[in-house]
């Protein structure tokens, strides 16, 4: 089952340099009586955060939903034909909700508007993205989701793998199959500071 697996997130990239702009307007910030740097915390808190993995969810292969269904012989007739017939064709799409579990033991909030993402299953890069809203987390054990939607062509990125362990592959991302599958997520948020991400 997937409940419960800890994703392990990359190093936290180091924050970009302010652009000039950027740096005038924290300057008016400052005269006006602002926090110019709060955002910069949040970012940074947000960075020591734990992230878990809640839950995969809405899974589909070639457009057939397959979450709930334990592997190839519980699909319908239909079904069963619409994938054998995908595994056959030169795309294999393969689609799903990632739910992501923040959880904040810091003292202070956290929050970050965008999170650019890179997935990899068993050591092997499936695939990358990016979530563009912003996530807070409040301080001393706040919770908050990460949904990220995963789009990845298996024909494409995993060339050479037999059919069979396609098909294999996305049950077990699923958390359907018979085989436990580690998920890696390496992750680089973003914070928005007078109108420029950093």
């Amino acid at each position: 089952a997937q409940d419960g697996r800890v994703l392990r997130p990359g190093r936290p990239a180091p924050i970009r340099p302010m652009t000039a702009r950027a740096r005038a307007a924290l300057f008016g910030l400052a005269l006006a009586g602002c926090d110019p740097l709060a955002p910069v915390r949040e970012l940074q808190t947000f960075s020591r955060c734990e992230f878990r993995l809640s839950s995969v969810a809405g899974t589909t292969l070639a457009g057939v939903a397959i979450h709930g269904r334990r592997g190839p012989s519980e699909l319908s007739p239909l079904d069963a034909f619409t994938i054998g017939r995908a595994l056959k064709a030169a795309t294999l799409p393969l689609a799903f909700t990632l739910n992501v579990e923040a959880r904040n033991p810091n003292a202070e909030p956290a929050a970050m508007n965008r999170l650019a993402w890179i997935l990899l299953v068993d050591g092997r890069e499936l695939t990358a993205g990016l979530l563009d809203r912003r996530v807070e987390v409040e301080a001393n054990g706040g919770v908050a989701p990460v949904p990220l939607a995963v789009a990845v062509d298996l024909k494409q990125v995993l060339s050479g793998e037999s059919l069979q362990d396609l098909a294999n592959l996305a049950f077990n991302v699923a958390g359907l199959g018979d085989r436990p599958t580690r998920i890696t997520l390496r992750a680089k948020p973003s914070i928005l500071v007078a109108g420029q991400l950093l």
